[in-house]
């Protein structure tokens, strides 16, 4: 009776310790977040972009960074015939867990706007607003590169690497979209 009173008090303990609530949060939701980036929007589409193969490697290219997907839903704000940008929202790896963003992309291909949704790693790893304005106007003809044209974050290097690797990709999903008209 003791070892089993003892054992489960181990088991609670540890899951408390691993699953901690305090490091892991989501912020906003799907919908929020595209009626918070744009609330000028009469409509938002939602656009299901497939890629190609050959779509893929140009994206690796263009964003110097793998691209594990061949399935993208681009999101078209639009006030009558204008349209007022588009969101892409991207899940990646990090460490060991993962962070949800939406990228909102100018009609121009710049970057207007990352915003974190969900991130499920400990909070001291997640990127600052300041660092992530960094990346606002900003398009593929900018080098976007943890070190070159972008600062490090100490303590957050990985965290670093992968938004910009993400917002590279999701730049070049956006140009290859664009560009082969998909998103008309």
């Amino acid at each position: 009776m003791n070892k089993t009173i003892i054992a489960l008090l181990v088991i609670t303990i540890y899951s408390f310790i691993m699953v901690s609530p305090s490091e892991s949060k989501v912020y906003m939701k799907r919908d929020e977040a595209l009626n918070t980036a744009f609330p000028d929007a009469v409509e938002i589409e939602r656009k299901e972009i497939f890629l190609s193969s050959d779509q893929s490697q140009t994206i690796e290219s263009l964003a110097y960074s793998k691209n594990e997907s061949k399935l993208y839903i681009i999101y078209e704000a639009k006030n009558g015939e204008k349209t007022l940008g588009y969101a892409i929202i991207d899940t990646h790896l990090l460490r060991t867990k993962t962070e949800t963003v939406m990228f909102v992309i100018n009609p121009d291909g710049s970057l207007r706007q990352a915003e974190i949704l969900a991130f499920f790693e400990p909070q001291d790893y997640q990127a600052g607003e300041n660092w992530i304005e960094l990346f606002e106007g900003k398009t593929l003809d900018d080098t976007l590169r943890v070190g070159k044209d972008i600062p490090n974050i100490t303590g957050a290097t990985i965290t670093a690497n992968s938004l910009s690797q993400a917002i590279r990709r999701i730049l070049a999903v956006f140009k290859v979209a664009s560009d082969q008209g998909q998103l008309n």
